[in-house]
């Protein structure tokens, strides 16, 4: 009989345990879950671009259409901030930003932005090299029909150490 209800004892406790921890865990799961949603922190954008460039002006309006706060900074010569954020001549285009440590450059569409601060990578920043037709900011607005002449382009990531990638593909 003792050895019945020690053997008991010893069962319920582990029960409990098992119990206790599985719910832990279920719980720390929905937990865990919620933060991997597309609710993805990203800092105020600083961008930097000339008066007389429309595309420009198109896409800090994408970037604030997708929720983001930018400060938008008007500028003879950008060339400086391109130096200042040391981005590659060759990944150059017509705008720059700065979002918390990274520099953005030229046309990067807000989802390649997501994917940088959902994966933090030890870059410098990421480019869309040229101005891509259907690139945010480069839309064709008047007919949907144009969505065909849209290219497929690259955005590149690029390290203090000259390092240059693929960092997102980006299809019509």
């Amino acid at each position: 009989m003792a050895f019945k209800k020690s053997f008991f004892k010893k069962n319920l406790l582990k029960t409990l345990l098992f119990s206790g921890f599985l719910i832990v865990n279920i719980v720390n799961a929905e937990k865990s879950s919620a933060k991997t949603q597309d609710n993805i922190d990203i800092p105020k954008v600083v961008s930097y671009r000339s008066a007389s460039c429309g595309c420009c002006k198109k896409w800090v309006n994408h970037l604030r259409q997708n929720g983001l706060e930018v400060v938008d900074n008007i500028l003879e010569d950008v060339s400086g901030i391109k130096n200042q954020y040391k981005i590659p001549n060759n990944l150059r285009s017509c705008h720059s930003a700065k979002i918390g440590n990274y520099a953005i450059e030229g046309h990067v569409p807000i989802e390649s932005i997501t994917k940088l601060f959902k994966e933090k990578p030890s870059i410098s920043g990421i480019a869309v090299p040229g101005m891509p037709l259907g690139s945010p900011g480069m839309e064709i607005n008047s007919h949907d029909s144009h969505s065909h002449d849209y290219e497929e382009y690259n955005v590149i990531s690029f390290s203090k150490n000259g390092k240059i990638k693929k960092f997102d593909e980006i299809s019509p």
